[in-house]
């Protein structure tokens, strides 16, 4: 099994692990285990090794890989943690990789489901006919958890808003169902009250 010969930490956080076979790791010490941490600030060694075992720098350069393969994917769009999660897994990731550079993202702030909520729920409701318990279903099934879920709803149906969504949803149906009636149902199957359906009926143009 190879051996480390040398290490050097970078300005940027990352650290560089040097083998006896000439490979490079390159890792975080933040995601080494806290032992080895405590044992490395304790001094020098005779070799880099005895401190350092070959293991820990490989997972910790496994949970850098993670972290970068999460980064390129959110710097193409918003994501939510357990779809990430799926993503960097069929990427044949390790598991304990992935947790670890994902829990770093999130205290960063890189990575956030209420973020990906508010913004996934802004988008579906500028092109659909949306409500409460649609968005709320929709996004429970990418496995938000059902707090972030409730509060992003609550947030984006709220106030004078919530008013004009559903006068757009009652719009968007009417154009495709002329029969008021499955209009209603639909408003209704969606998640919205009675009373405000009623008021979204009758301010319908041409009501």
């Amino acid at each position: 099994m190879a051996r480390i010969v040398s290490i050097q930490e970078g300005a940027d956080g990352i650290a560089k692990a040097m083998t006896d076979d000439g490979s490079l790791l390159r890792f975080r010490m933040e995601y080494l285990p806290s032992e080895a941490v405590a044992r490395l600030a304790g001094g020098p060694a005779e070799s880099e090794s005895e401190v350092l075992p070959i293991a820990a720098v490989e997972a910790a350069a496994a949970c850098l890989a993670a972290e970068g393969a999460a980064l390129r994917l959110l710097a193409r769009a918003e994501q939510h943690r357990s779809g990430l999660q799926a993503k960097l897994a069929a990427r044949k990731l390790p598991a304990a990789a992935i947790t670890a550079a994902l829990d770093r993202l999130e205290l960063s702030g890189s990575l956030s489901d209420p973020r990906y909520a508010r913004a996934w729920i802004a988008q579906r409701l500028r092109r659909h006919a949306e409500g409460p318990r649609s968005l709320a279903a929709a996004l429970a099934a990418r496995g938000l958890d059902r707090d972030v879920v409730s509060t992003a709803v609550e947030e984006a149906l709220s106030g004078e808003a919530r008013v004009e969504l559903i006068a757009a949803a009652a719009a968007r149906l009417a154009r495709r169902e002329p029969d008021v009636s499955v209009v209603r149902e639909r408003l209704f199957a969606l998640g919205w009250r009675s009373a405000e359906i009623r008021e979204a009926l009758e301010n319908l143009p041409g009501a």
